[in-house]
């Protein structure tokens, strides 16, 4: 069987500028097609069609495949059936199926071999596939080129997305690069992060204590900030939490002192600890230095949600990256995740978040994670709680009820010590408490099957009931509803069959009370 895979991918578009040149990570939408056609060891060739010298060149370049310019004709808005044709007829017309794909399709959920062998059993002459709407898209066509007239046509469904503007170009990009599991954790677990900030005061006999307590009550990560207090603010700035009346600046000066050395150190003993070390970096240089000591996690706070280099450079590592949300439109949510896609880094979480310090219960507004969760359905989803502390930490564990993936709570060793972030953190028995309110939701939450689970098969056989005789039955009569009813235990024939016992005759005499049996009845 001859196939030839044929990608059309003409100059210009009329939405969206050299749609077919844009990247999903760092291949083009043509390169994505191509790969696509090449997944099946079916195709003998695969050609790109263009009517740009640009688009041939790259394509000769990056040698994908066979590339060939088309005529001034088959430009512009042709139907993209003579494309296909066309390509056919130039490469000597030897080939007996011909797949088209267009390379704005680039997110396909149909397998190639699939819809080819969905093809070929049921003797098609042409195939295409089509949305969720019925309506046909260009992710793939199939038919023979020798036939006039197709007779023997058939579709399947391919939900992908067709790319006409940016929006879906994100769309596209987020179902093919987002990795939904980017912190690699077990069904149910939660990713639970002690947020210590800069409340280690710049001691590390402080920060040690809080690595060790946060490991002792089970939090998978301790998170600390990494800046330097010129580099983030002005000289003039004011502060906006709390009650501090000191400036900005003068604030952090206090609580910028750790170096490199320093975070080596204490990464190094959060790991001997069991725990996994981390820093929200609020500028690049630190970014940088953060990376090359080996983090393994970036956090993107809220504030710099819209710093877009910062994000870029982050994202370049292609390490897992926590993105907080905090004060921000869906319009800056968007872009920053359409940079960090744009880096070809997928490993990326989103968080919840209520910007202010602290935040009141009324104003947490939980349901931001549903919302974040229906908004961007393949991102894995998270929880950054800025609320007091309450008694028996709830809310953290309602936000897990809600699908968080990720909590993360600000953390000291004492509410007394003085700081914007003490007042409103956790102290270790609040933080053991948190962890243990969270591992108990990953208990009990279960995988969501509906069936019988093993622990139910005790229950079910004893308090079901069985099909039993309420009365004498002899031998040789016909049975009647009026002579059965239902008692337990459940281990003989379920109730909801007794229209199947109606009519069958005995072939021995059942004693009241006992059970009917199939093999006691004729055929």
């Amino acid at each position: 069987m001859n196939i030839l895979a044929v990608i059309p991918a003409k100059e210009e578009s009329n939405r969206l500028f050299s749609k077919n040149l844009k990247k999903i990570g760092n291949k083009t939408l043509i390169q994505l097609a191509v790969e696509y056609a090449k997944s099946s060891k079916r195709v003998k060739e695969v050609v790109v069609s263009t009517d740009s010298e640009e688009i041939k060149k790259i394509v000769d370049n990056l040698n994908l495949c066979k590339c060939i310019l088309r005529e001034k004709k088959l430009a512009g808005d042709t139907d993209v059936f003579y494309v296909y044709q066309d390509v056919w007829e130039k490469m000597g017309k030897k080939a007996d199926y011909v797949i088209g794909l267009q390379p704005d399709n680039p997110d396909r959920t149909l397998s190639l071999d699939t819809a080819l062998d969905y093809v070929f059993n049921k003797k098609l002459d042409n195939f295409f596939t089509v949305g969720k709407d019925g309506k046909k898209n260009g992710a793939l066509r199939i038919y023979r080129p020798t036939i006039e007239k197709f007779t023997e046509e058939s579709t399947l469904l391919d939900d992908c997305t067709n790319i006409h503007n940016e929006n879906d170009l994100n769309k596209a990009r987020s179902r093919i690069l987002v990795n939904p599991n980017p912190l690699s954790l077990a069904p149910n677990e939660v990713f639970v992060i002690a947020e210590a900030a800069c409340n280690h005061m710049c001691s590390i006999e402080l920060a040690k204590a809080m690595i060790n307590c946060a490991a002792d009550a089970g939090a998978n990560s301790i998170k600390f900030q990494t800046y330097k207090g010129e580099r983030i603010v002005t000289k003039y700035a004011p502060a906006f939490w709390g009650t501090e009346t000191m400036k900005q600046t003068e604030y952090y000066k206090r609580l910028d002192r750790f170096d490199r050395e320093d975070y080596e150190l204490l990464f190094k003993y959060a790991y001997d600890k069991g725990i996994t070390p981390f820093s929200t970096p609020f500028g690049i240089e630190d970014a940088i230095m953060l990376n090359e000591i080996g983090m393994e996690i970036f956090k993107i706070p809220s504030f710099e949600i819209v710093n877009l280099d910062l994000l870029k450079c982050i994202a370049s590592f292609q390490k897992p990256i926590i993105l907080s949300t905090g004060g921000a439109t869906y319009k800056e949510i968007d872009k920053a995740i359409e940079v960090i896609l744009g880096e070809g880094n997928g490993k990326l979480a989103l968080m919840a978040c209520t910007l202010s310090y602290h935040t009141e219960d009324k104003d947490a507004n939980l349901k931001r994670i549903q919302t974040l969760k229906e908004r961007y359905p393949n991102f894995m989803v998270g929880m950054s709680d800025h609320t007091m502390p309450d008694e028996n930490m709830v809310i953290p564990a309602i936000s897990v009820a809600l699908g968080a993936r990720i909590i993360e709570k600000h953390y000291t060793m004492s509410r007394t010590m003085t700081g914007s972030g003490h007042f409103f953190s956790l102290e270790p028995k609040d933080v053991a408490k948190m962890v243990k309110n969270i591992r108990l939701f990953e208990t009990v939450l279960g995988d969501g099957v509906q069936g019988v689970a093993e622990n139910e098969v005790r229950a079910r056989k004893g308090g079901r009931k069985s099909i039993v005789a309420n009365s004498l039955i002899k031998k040789g009569t016909v049975i009647t509803k009026d002579m059965l009813t239902y008692k337990r235990p459940g281990d003989g024939i379920s109730p909801d069959r007794v229209d199947e016992l109606i009519g069958k005759i005995v072939q021995l005499d059942i004693k009241e009370d006992f059970q009917i049996k199939w093999e006691d009845l004729n055929e």
